[in-house]
């Protein structure tokens, strides 16, 4: 059960409604490839990024708090946000982002309102 009033709670949900959208972006790509993405292989990296991207513009979640998170480097975070904000400029790319923001979105409130729902008594 979720507790909505403890930050690495909520916050893991976040990560986790973030990747499994970008996960669903990048059918081809494993969510172990997007946390850790293998080398080279420049698609697993950018779904990384954007997961990220995802996690600090559309949910607010403060820099500094997914540095330490994430156990990233300040750079490698703020790399992320200018790549995908140079992409985002781009009609078609920012349309597929947009997909995978609204998914997570929806993953997120799922994940919250399915823990609060009561459970009902079997008969």
């Amino acid at each position: 059960m979720l507790n909505q009033y403890d930050q690495k709670q909520v916050y893991d949900a976040t990560v986790h409604a973030c990747l499994c959208a970008v996960r669903e972006g990048f059918p081809h790509l494993a969510i172990r490839d997007i946390v850790d993405p293998p080398h080279e292989w420049f698609d697993a990296a950018l779904a990384r990024q954007i997961a990220m991207h995802l996690v600090i513009r559309e949910f607010g979640w403060p820099k500094r708090r997914v540095v330490e998170m994430e156990d990233r480097s300040r750079e490698a975070i703020n790399r992320a946000l200018r790549t995908v904000d140079a992409r985002v400029a781009h009609d078609r790319f920012a349309l597929h982002y947009q997909t995978m923001a609204e998914r997570a979105r929806v993953l997120l409130f799922l994940r919250m309102t399915d823990d609060e729902q009561p459970y009902e008594e079997v008969a």
